[in-house]
């Protein structure tokens, strides 16, 4: 029983780990990119208002 245990419990842990560095990397490719903010994002709308006033002006 503990020994199974330890497989699920090392096992999760080695699933959240991979998770997290998969999104890491994701997330730094998508930084790199240049790719705008989402709109919905805090500071994203003022980022693509910022852009359309400097296109518009």
């Amino acid at each position: 029983m503990t020994y199974g245990l330890g497989i699920l419990t090392f096992g999760t842990l080695g699933f959240v780990l991979a998770f997290a560095y998969v999104s890491i990397r994701a997330l730094e490719k998508h930084k790199a990119s240049g790719a705008p903010k989402s709109s919905l994002s805090r500071d994203g709308i003022a980022e693509r208002l910022a852009q359309q006033a400097k296109a518009d002006g």
